[in-house]
């Protein structure tokens, strides 16, 4: 018989509802989630289904009222946690990127969060402007389109190569090609480097990438 391995990520039994009484909505209802180190996992449904509402209480961004969130045996928020912090890569729907600042600035801000030296940061810089194929990193982000926008998102949410990626829709808009390219490297860095990524979508054909989904 196999060793049983704990799961890195574990969900019990998750509730979360916006209002109180008459005007209470419930979103999330006894959600379960077991991913093992190493694992892509897809989120799959429909828009206003939960599914950003349950990575917000992932990564800590919002209290659970009911439930079990544990994280490589620790709770979102606790002293002990690296998350929300440097153990997880965010990537929202809403894009976190401020207008009056270039793509290097704004990376280079980020990079500083998580304590990065100046030369990783350089480096990993580097290697993700041209993996994302993006624009001189000298261009200020209120001249970037939409699509670029969304990969320099992107691209902040693997800087510093966290151990957990959570992204919320991430390949919405994104050339074809780029997005082929986008998910080889997510399975690549899965495969050797354990990384977990746990992603939304409500395309099916998306979902088809990871190796676990729920629905």
């Amino acid at each position: 018989m196999d060793d049983y391995v704990k799961p890195a990520i574990t969900i019990r039994q998750l509730c979360f509802s916006y209002g109180c009484r008459k005007s209470k909505v419930e979103i999330l209802n006894g959600v379960n989630l077991n991913v093992n180190t190493g694992t892509i996992y897809a989120i799959l449904g429909p828009s206003g289904s939960g599914k950003t509402t349950l990575l917000k209480c992932i990564i800590g961004n919002l209290n659970v009222q009911k439930g079990l969130i544990s994280i490589f045996s620790h709770r979102p928020c606790q002293r002990k946690s690296a998350i929300p912090g440097s153990g997880v890569g965010y990537m929202p729907q809403e894009l976190a990127l401020y207008d009056d600042l270039t793509i290097e600035e704004n990376l280079n801000f980020y990079g500083c969060l998580h304590n990065m030296k100046k030369s990783h940061l350089k480096y990993r810089t580097k290697y993700l402007l041209v993996f994302l194929n993006l624009p001189s990193g000298k261009r200020l982000t209120s001249q970037l389109s939409g699509d670029e926008k969304r990969r320099v998102s992107f691209a902040i949410s693997m800087l510093h190569e966290p151990p957990l990626l959570i992204l919320d829709e991430p390949t919405v808009g994104i050339d074809p090609l780029l997005r082929k390219s986008i998910w080889h490297r997510l399975q690549e860095i899965s495969a050797t480097k354990n990384v977990i990524v746990i992603f939304t979508t409500h395309h099916v054909a998306e979902a088809a990438q990871a190796h676990k989904v729920s629905i």
